[in-house]
């Protein structure tokens, strides 16, 4: 178009007509190319396959598209770009074919695009729309559309593999009890005790109810399905910031990280084991629970899940608000993960440990030796870390320092 004013410039610069007619097919062409981009616009549909569908943090995932041309006519060839959350913000470009008209699914009709990513972090990403460009038959005017809307790709956590189960309890007089949590008892080893309010009448064991006088009932089902809790600290004043200043390489970024790591690893590790495993926050409950073990690994899913969507939260909110009863009210050994928690939330972790139960605290050492300090005066097993640490040798150290003295630990 500037080509042709130039012409249109110069013809009636010299007097030179002819050059007119180079005007307007200069200045007509573009026109026309822009009225068949404008009046004969592309309708598509497109439909995203994760593969995996759900990625581990680090590990990489194929993004499969199929894009369907709906549209009255045959498509152009076009050029496509997937919008995703990371620099540079767009996957590809790729040349999308021509694609024949029609709403039929069908592999020769449909457009078979993908790549791939490897999300370094935890999180639910919106991955999408496609963008796809496309021009006239003389590539003269461009055409711009948004095909489909956003999907969802959940990153969860990354889940080290822990050792030997530490399933511990503390009696009232403070000493060291296992909890044992076999899938199934069995009759050389069965205990009973007297019977409860509640008790199911099948679990009743006669022949030791007539030698007590009283009734008995078995333990097995308490051996099989020990209770365990976690505790997570979500609230931003427990990892020196708030939300808006929170950036990738921040201190506080890296501990609540390592935080989530180590809690999605002790959890699945102890509902493998047997446990079931309720989950206690700080802030607003956001982490699903950890149930009966015989349901299958559809539970691990579901708490990982919830991990990848976990965000800190403000810390006006209560502390403790929307843990359920079963959650608060659950028995056996405690594991909780802090960083620099306020007062206010230190106070209600502690008391999270009954005088009869372990309480065992993987704390990240953020230069404030108080945290340990008072959750060692409470009674608690205390596990220093760093948000370097190996998840696996954190856990296993449990063990060594469950072993040491009260000086020992101090």
């Amino acid at each position: 178009m500037i080509v042709g004013l130039a012409c249109a410039a110069v013809a009636y610069t010299i007097g030179r007509s002819e050059l007119l007619f180079a005007t307007g097919f200069l200045v007509l062409l573009p026109l026309v190319g822009y009225l068949i981009v404008r009046l004969r616009p592309l309708r598509m549909t497109v439909s995203r396959t994760f593969s995996p569908p759900v990625v581990t943090a680090g590990t990489p995932t194929v993004i499969e598209l199929s894009v369907r041309n709906v549209s009255g006519s045959t498509s152009p060839a076009a050029n496509w770009t997937d919008r995703i959350p990371w620099f540079p913000h767009r996957a590809g470009p790729g040349v999308l074919p021509v694609l024949p008209a029609g709403e039929i699914a069908s592999p020769a009709r449909d457009g078979r695009l993908g790549y791939s990513l490897r999300p370094s972090l935890r999180g639910v990403y919106d991955i999408g729309p496609l963008d796809v460009s496309y021009s006239d038959p003389f590539g003269l005017a461009i055409g711009r559309l948004a095909v489909g809307s956003s999907q969802s790709l959940y990153v969860i956590p990354l889940v080290v593999p822990l050792g030997e189960s530490v399933s511990l309890a503390v009696s009232g007089e403070g000493s060291a009890r296992l909890i044992q949590h076999m899938a199934t008892g069995n009759d050389d080893d069965l205990m009973t005790r007297e019977y409860r309010t509640g008790d199911a009448l099948r679990r009743v064991h006669w022949r030791a109810s007539a030698r007590h006088g009283q009734l008995m009932v078995r333990q097995e089902e308490q051996r099989s399905y020990p209770e365990a809790r976690l505790i997570l600290d979500t609230r931003t004043d427990g990892y020196g910031g708030n939300i808006s200043s929170f950036e990738f390489n921040d201190t506080g970024f890296t501990w609540f990280e390592w935080a989530i790591t180590m809690i999605a690893s002790v959890g699945v590790h102890l509902h493998r084991s047997g446990f079931l495993v309720q989950v206690l926050e700080t802030g607003a409950k956001q982490i699903a629970p950890l149930g009966d073990a015989n349901q299958g690994s559809g539970q691990d899913i579901e708490f990982l899940l919830s991990l990848a969507g976990v965000r800190l939260q403000e810390p006006t909110a209560i502390v403790g608000d929307g843990n359920d009863e079963r959650a608060q009210n659950a028995l056996g050994p405690v594991f909780a993960v802090v960083a620099d928690p306020s007062a206010e939330t230190l106070r209600w972790i502690t008391t999270q440990r009954r005088q009869y139960e372990a309480g065992v605290a993987f704390v990240i050492d953020t230069g404030n030796p108080a945290v340990l300090h008072i959750l060692q005066a409470a009674g608690w097993i205390c596990v220093p870390v760093s948000d370097k640490s190996d998840p696996a040798r954190a856990w296993a150290r449990v063990a060594s320092v469950t072993a040491q003295t009260p000086a020992e630990r101090r």
